[in-house]
């Protein structure tokens, strides 16, 4: 009779992993659609204002806008027509990658770079320490390059639809260890920082995830990356300088 609640518990744990693993491959299947039909927004007139050079993730790219226009980049593209927006965003990159896309962007002067990385190194794990040392070393760089540097991080990678429980509560907590990570290198490095972290009930991704999610629960939709945008517009310089241009 003692081998029944442990069988019982055997097969609990047995269907939730077989949920679990059915959801992350659905999700990793829309993802991987999504890529596939994502492009990064940049723009260049023949007469710039004023320089911007973005790097990053899938969302730099703008991954499950549906149009690059719809992205973080595209719409600050819409709001200064005449700026010049060279995007290195790629499709998975965490953070060792985003140096790389540095390293290899123009040495062009630039009025500001926008940061966007760290999702894919909650999801795939990277170490603390090594996290650590690799943001400081991009974070310095892209000073060297411009005065302005604003870095966008994630929200809450384990509220987002994809992540079944258990998984979204471990996603949780490394996003939080992440973001505390972010919070200090750029106190110290003099860069700004765009908090995307939101556990308030209230949080439109939280309320509405059909409308703020694109389809694959893990990417922002059009109307998420639009959230971003004025998240971005309203805490950091970033109107400012580019309004100011050259």
């Amino acid at each position: 009779m003692k081998s029944k609640p442990f069988k019982l518990m055997i097969l609990v744990i047995a269907v939730v992993l077989v949920y679990d693993a059915v959801s992350l491959a659905r999700a990793l299947r829309l993802g991987s659609d999504l890529v596939q039909q994502s492009q990064a927004f940049a723009q260049a007139p023949q007469q710039p204002a004023a320089r911007l050079l973005v790097l990053g993730d899938s969302t730099a790219v703008g991954t499950g806008a549906g149009r690059p226009v719809d992205s973080v980049a595209g719409r600050i593209g819409r709001a200064f027509p005449h700026l010049s927006i060279v995007n290195r965003g790629q499709d998975g990159a965490k953070t060792a990658a985003v140096i790389e896309q540095l390293e290899d962007a123009s040495p062009r002067p630039l009025d500001a770079i926008l940061i966007q990385v760290g999702g894919n190194d909650i999801l795939w794990f990277t170490p603390l320490s090594r996290l650590r040392t690799q943001l400081q070393t991009l974070l310095r760089a892209a000073k060297a390059r411009t005065d302005l540097v604003v870095m966008m991080s994630t929200g809450d990678v384990g509220r987002a639809p994809a992540f079944p429980w258990p998984i979204d509560w471990y996603y949780s907590w490394q996003t939080r260890r992440v973001r505390a990570l972010i919070q200090t290198l750029v106190a110290r490095e003099g860069v700004e920082f765009v908090d995307l972290y939101d556990p308030r009930p209230g949080n439109p991704f939280y309320q509405d995830p059909g409308e703020y999610y694109a389809r694959d629960g893990l990417h922002p939709s059009a109307a998420g990356y639009g959230l971003w945008y004025d998240r971005l517009m309203a805490v950091s310089s970033l109107r400012q300088v580019l309004s100011r241009g050259p």
